[in-house]
């Protein structure tokens, strides 16, 4: 039965195990088609500005952002700006006289005028460092300026092209990606990138763009390599074209110094402090597109917060890419099988809320601690190294989870403490049950003893003496009238016992009750007393009795185990009365001696019989005694003639 029960727990195991199963396999299946996608860009935007605003709240010193003010500008702000190619030449020269390490320009070619271009073409022939732009999408694409050689579109011209997730947000920078099979582009924010580290050691390596060496199709600048968004991230195989990656944006209100160029180039007294080896970034003021990114997307809720332009999501890209090479700030990646196991151990640890807390409670108190501390963990990982990990599908799994498996086990427990309860109550009744019949059972014993020691000894003692013709006719009568009256008093005492809760020892021959509560002693020499009156034969001749009861202090001695007693004593007198004919001598003493009491009666009657006692009520007594009190019982021949009866038993455990 035992294997059976462990096989059956094993079981019922293994079945409520399925649904959590279940459940995590449902969500695992769901994230995989892409079912909570939006939901963990959403959670992926919370953490990274909860992150950026708690530790990224210093300007980016290496980045300057320059804004072409309308004082070099033509046409308006309603149709869009536009600037001469003079004009745009005069502006970088007057930046590359202090000295910066990079300057880009994000400034399309359909926004630069005039016919004579010579003075532009001359300024960016003579500054390699000097990175344009073009725009390959399809809505407004713009080519680079046509006078580049070969070698300056593959090192100066980069694309400024975003990519918008369905939410309108802007979250991945497009690297690079090849339009067609031959023509191989590279982003604006790379170029810049690479002009930055061009001639740069660090820790004596030279940083170069390479291809990776974990991920062969992306791109790395040293040793560090830049993760790429894949499958795994939940966005569509069709929406990720070339290399992109996740943009881990600056918090703070001013992540990039900001000046407009008739302020930096007119007014500063010393605008070589601020551009020198510094990246400086050129647009036309009011030109470039604004978009939502995760910075401001709660932000516009509460403060209608304005839209972030173009050139400052190049900066950002820029800023973080360098910031990892030179400083290690983690960039933001993610690992499917760390995704699956970060869900999997969460879900399990929500299912375990419900089975080691004791009360509904402390099961959603040690799920809340169990959400919450996912929640964190997913934090830190992004945080300290850039993980990136479903929590959207986690929370949602670890909650199904926890919730049903805390109604399931408070229900189970429920039932539990029901079949408990029904169980005890059961128990409690079959103890009443056995209580009930072993007071009957106790009854039917006292009423026995009673009828044998009373009215029985009385009409065998009749018996006896009209065989004998001992006896007369009025002596009948006299006997006939107290066995009359003694099966009376049973009868009432039987009525009397059903109310009265007294312990008693009901003396039938006597009409009266012992009150068991009383000393042992008292209560021998009292059944002695009674015992000594009755008419018995063998009583009438005795001349000599001894008695002598020492008294009897024992905390062992039960009420039952007293009536016992004294129902042994009654015995072995009215064995005295009814077999002793002729005895002269009675002895009945009750002895302490070494922590056992000896109960005895002998007489000097006729011979010994075995075969008379042997089976008789007053051994089959003195057995039950001997096994009650844990004594010894013995009936043998007294020496020189007669019977010895004794009942030895200890008065202390």
């Amino acid at each position: 039965m035992e294997e059976q029960s462990r096989w059956e727990k094993i079981l019922d195991g293994f079945k409520t195990s399925l649904w959590g199963l279940g459940i995590i396999a449902a969500v695992l299946g769901a994230r995989s088609l892409g079912v909570f996608h939006a939901v963990e860009l959403v959670t992926l935007d919370r953490l990274s500005t909860l992150g950026a605003q708690l530790s990224e709240k210093t300007t980016d010193p290496n980045i300057i952002i320059i804004e072409i003010d309308p004082t070099y500008l033509e046409g308006s702000a309603e149709k869009g700006y536009t600037i001469t190619a003079n004009s745009l030449a005069e502006v970088l020269e007057a930046i590359f006289k202090h000295g910066p390490k990079v300057v880009g320009t994000d400034i399309v070619s359909y926004r630069i005028t005039g016919d004579d271009q010579s003075k532009l073409q001359s300024t960016i022939n003579r500054y390699s460092n000097l990175i344009t732009v073009e725009e390959t999408s399809s809505v407004n694409p713009a080519k680079p300026l046509p006078y580049f050689s070969d070698s300056q579109l593959a090192e100066q011209v980069g694309f400024n092209d975003f990519v918008v997730d369905r939410d309108g947000v802007v979250r991945r920078a497009l690297l690079d990606f090849f339009p067609t099979r031959d023509d191989y582009k590279i982003s604006f924010a790379i170029q810049v990138i690479k002009a930055y580290f061009k001639d740069q050691k660090i820790n004596d390596e030279i940083i170069e763009l390479e291809n990776g060496t974990i991920d062969q199709g992306t791109m790395r600048f040293g040793e560090v390599e830049i993760p790429r968004i894949r499958a795994t991230y939940g966005y569509p195989s069709d929406e990720i074209e070339g290399v992109q990656t996740l943009i881990k944006y600056k918090g703070g209100t001013t992540p990039f110094q900001t000046f407009s160029a008739s302020d930096l180039l007119t007014l500063q007294s010393q605008p070589d402090e601020i551009i020198r080896d510094k990246i400086v970034i050129l647009n036309l003021e009011g030109s470039a597109d604004k978009y939502p990114i995760p910075l401001t997307t709660f932000g516009r809720v509460l403060d209608n917060s304005e839209l972030v332009n173009g050139i400052e999501i190049q900066a950002h890209i820029i800023s973080q890419i360098i910031q990892t090479v030179g400083h290690k700030r983690p960039l933001i990646r993610t690992n499917q099988s760390v995704q699956y196991g970060f869900l999997i151990v969460f879900s399990i640890i929500g299912i375990g809320c419900s089975r080691f807390s004791k009360d509904t409670l402390g099961s959603f108190a040690s799920l809340l601690i169990t959400l919450f501390s996912s929640i964190l963990l997913s934090y830190l990982l992004l945080i300290q190294i850039g993980l990136w990990l479903p929590l959207a599908a986690t929370l949602i799994s670890t909650t199904a989870n926890g919730l049903i498996y805390i109604n399931y086990t408070q229900n189970k427990r429920r039932w539990e403490g029901m079949i408990a309860k029904l169980d005890l109550a059961l128990e409690n009744e079959r103890q009443l049950s056995d209580e009930l019949a072993s007071q009957r059972q106790k009854t039917i014993e006292h009423m026995f003893d009673s009828i044998h020691n009373g009215p029985l000894q009385t009409l065998a003692s009749l018996l006896r003496r009209t065989r004998d013709e001992t006896i007369n006719l009025p002596d009948i009568c006299l006997g006939l009238e107290d066995l009359n009256r003694e099966i009376r008093y049973i009868g009432d005492s039987i009525k009397q016992d059903a109310s009265d809760k007294k312990d008693s020892l009901d003396v039938s021959y006597a009409g009266t009750k012992f009150d068991l509560d009383i000393p042992l002693q008292e209560l021998f020499q009292e059944v002695y007393d009674a015992m000594l009156s009755r008419p018995f034969i063998g009583f009438s001749n005795l001349k000599f009795t001894i008695i002598s009861f020492d008294s009897i202090e024992s905390e062992i001695l039960t009420v039952e185990v007293k009536r016992k007693l004294c129902r042994f004593l009654e015995e072995a007198l009215a064995n005295v009365g009814k077999h002793a004919v002729g005895a002269t001598r009675l002895v009945v003493t009750g002895k302490n001696v070494d922590n056992f009491y000896e109960l005895t009666v002998a007489d000097n009657g006729p011979d010994f019989k075995p075969n008379k006692t042997e089976t008789g009520e007053g051994t089959r007594i003195g057995w039950e005694v001997e096994k009650l009190t844990r004594g010894k019982f013995i009936h043998r021949a007294n020496k020189p003639k007669g019977f010895f009866c004794q009942l030895t038993f200890p008065v202390s455990t």
